[in-house]
């Protein structure tokens, strides 16, 4: 039977950002629609100048850096044959496609999943190949179909409801880099099959805590009935709090993980996981956490990047499972 070997938490934005960037940044959250800026300075918590000298961004940035290494080491040392990659939709979601609360990319041409209503063959599967340099080659990876087919009918037969898409590649669907930047960030190479798996962040179509987790409990139970000697790491792309740190919250999700806490991961408040775009991310985990069953979280480092004095900035987490 398959199975699970190794669970990943990690935050995706922050972790090539040189920290003699982040003011930088931080200056262009002062126009930026997704918040109201006066609104927050008047919110931030007392002290946030001391968040901002130049010693602590270092040190932060240096945090940054030895958590990757971190991760990186046990990845290596699990060395997985493939990572199913719990991520979201990014930038601004298309008007003229469906965007699923769950969803799952089946490589078209090696899905073996029978279906109806959907033309496999050669002529469809040819005309669907972009035209060379169409793809950012960042956005490249390398699928496993079986397991990809695995979850879509696993799921499905525990009532848990997944669209699917027949593509290959993330592209404008989804946005790519929360799934293929596990390549760049972790220099895993890009012959390690990835498996890309959506849960939506952005409302109305977005899951509660409490469904994503029976969905992380129903990945578990999906993987480990498969009929395979794979071994598989689940990685949970995206998080903390962000682009406005709740650090409040971070340390009470953060707690919750190491304690199994269960009935706190099911009833996080929706209000503040969505007080700004990003940090609805969270969701990856508390799936991820599910579907590690009884083994415990190992928080790698928690480091609230902040990168501007109205508390905006990005909380990197860094955990694992094994």
């Amino acid at each position: 039977m398959a199975e699970i070997v190794l669970g990943i938490g990690t935050s995706h934005g922050m972790l090539d950002w040189p920290s003699n960037e982040w003011l930088e940044r931080g200056r262009g959250d002062r126009t930026n629609p997704r918040m109201n800026y006066d609104e927050l300075l008047k919110e931030v918590k007392p002290g946030i100048e001391k968040e901002l000298t130049p010693e602590k961004i270092h040190d932060r940035g240096e945090a940054v850096i030895r958590g990757k290494e971190a991760v990186k080491e046990v990845m290596r040392q699990a060395s997985p044959d493939v990572y199913l990659l719990l991520s979201n939709p990014h930038g601004v979601p298309s008007g003229s496609r469906f965007n699923p609360v769950f969803g799952i990319f089946l490589a078209h041409g090696s899905s073996q999943i029978r279906r109806s209503g959907h033309e496999t063959g050669g002529r469809r599967q040819a005309e669907s190949v972009e035209q060379p340099g169409a793809i950012d080659e960042a956005a490249r990876y390398t699928p496993m179909p079986e397991l990809a087919d695995q979850l879509m009918t696993g799921l499905i037969a525990q009532d848990i409801d997944v669209a699917c898409l027949y593509e290959t590649e993330p592209g404008e669907a989804v946005g790519a880099h929360p799934y293929t930047d596990l390549y760049k960030d972790y220099e895993l190479d890009r012959s390690t099959p990835i498996v890309p798996f959506v849960i939506s962040r952005y409302l109305p179509n977005q899951a509660t805590p409490a469904r994503c987790y029976a969905l992380g409990e129903a990945v578990r139970r999906a993987i480990e009935e498969w009929d395979s000697d794979v071994r598989v790491a689940i990685v949970a792309s995206g998080g903390l709090s962000h682009q406005i740190i709740d650090e409040e919250l971070d340390r009470q999700v953060v707690t919750a993980l190491e304690k199994r806490d269960t009935a706190t991961l099911c009833a996080l408040p929706r209000d503040r996981l969505n007080r700004a775009n990003g940090t609805a991310e969270i969701l990856n985990w508390v799936a991820l956490s599910a579907a590690m069953g009884p083994r415990p979280m190992t928080l790698i480092d928690y480091i609230p990047c902040y990168r501007s004095e109205a508390g905006t900035g990005v909380a990197v987490g860094l955990a694992y499972w094994a």
